[in-house]
């Protein structure tokens, strides 16, 4: 018995050293070569954009950052206070659930972690394909603030179901705090991401000692909306361009895939550290 403490507490520690590994990883969010070339591609698109941007081109970045962030918090309130029901009956909630009180019965072992991992990982994907399709779509019809609920949805949907995978309620007002600390620390600057990160340990710690987050649902979905703001300003902008909006929508899915990259790697990291 003691000798299968011992062994199942070095897996821990040795799933947990390669998962911090990829957290770091993913914090240092360095752009891909295929991102490269789409930026270099699309900045004279972007420029022209901003050309026809109407006032002095700071002033209209500013304007359209705060209209946009503004978009994202309504949008935060729509999809959480009333959303979340009906994102929840896009996908079985027993059946996660029950997967997972599957794989918490067993001993832990590196080949459950794996397919636990793997399945994980195959959901997301699905979500962010649907996103990168949805972009695409409006990004082409010149729609660009609008798709920001829709979007968002397909976000929760993604956090919603990697919480259930790992065994964590999803629609508890503190584990939204810590979803949306989880968006920030996914594709927010480079100093928000790794104080977010921080911040989402702090309330995953908080919640398990049953206490209120120190850091609350308003706070942390203005850093959350300042955040995809942020990311995807660029995007909107040249989505509000019929045709080549195709591309602005298309990002989309890049951020659905870095928020569902980082989210899986932080819950299963809260999975492990809380056996």
């Amino acid at each position: 018995m003691e000798l299968n403490n011992r062994r199942q507490s070095h897996l821990q520690q040795r799933k947990l050293n390669k998962l911090e590994k990829q957290e770091q990883k993913l914090l240092e969010q360095r752009p891909s070569l295929l991102s490269q070339k789409a930026a270099a591609w699309t900045a004279p698109v972007r420029e022209r954009v901003r050309e026809k941007i109407p006032g002095k081109a700071e002033q209209a970045a500013e304007k359209s950052a705060q209209v946009l962030q503004k978009a994202f918090e309504k949008s935060f309130d729509l999809v959480l206070e009333k959303g979340s029901g009906m994102i929840a009956k896009t996908f079985s909630e027993k059946k996660l659930l029950e997967r997972y009180e599957h794989f918490s019965k067993k001993p832990l072992s590196s080949w459950e972690l794996t397919k636990l991992g793997t399945s994980v990982a195959m959901r997301a994907s699905g979500n962010m394909v649907f996103s990168t399709v949805q972009g695409g779509a409006m990004g082409a019809l010149g729609i660009g603030l609008p798709d920001v609920p829709i979007f968002l949805a397909a976000v929760f949907k993604t956090l919603f179901e990697i919480s259930l995978s790992f065994g964590y309620p999803y629609d508890l007002p503190q584990e939204q705090i810590y979803q949306m600390l989880l968006i920030c620390a996914a594709v927010g600057e480079e100093v928000e991401r790794y104080r977010a990160s921080m911040d989402a340990d702090t309330v995953a710690q908080e919640i398990r000692q049953g206490i209120m987050p120190s850091i609350s649902r308003e706070q942390a979905k203005e850093r959350a909306s300042k955040a995809l703001c942020s990311a995807a300003l660029t995007g909107k902008l040249i989505q509000g361009a019929p045709i080549v909006g195709v591309y602005g929508g298309f990002r989309n899915g890049v951020l659905l895939r870095q928020i569902g990259s980082l989210a899986a790697v932080k819950y299963q990291q809260r999975m492990l550290r809380e056996l």
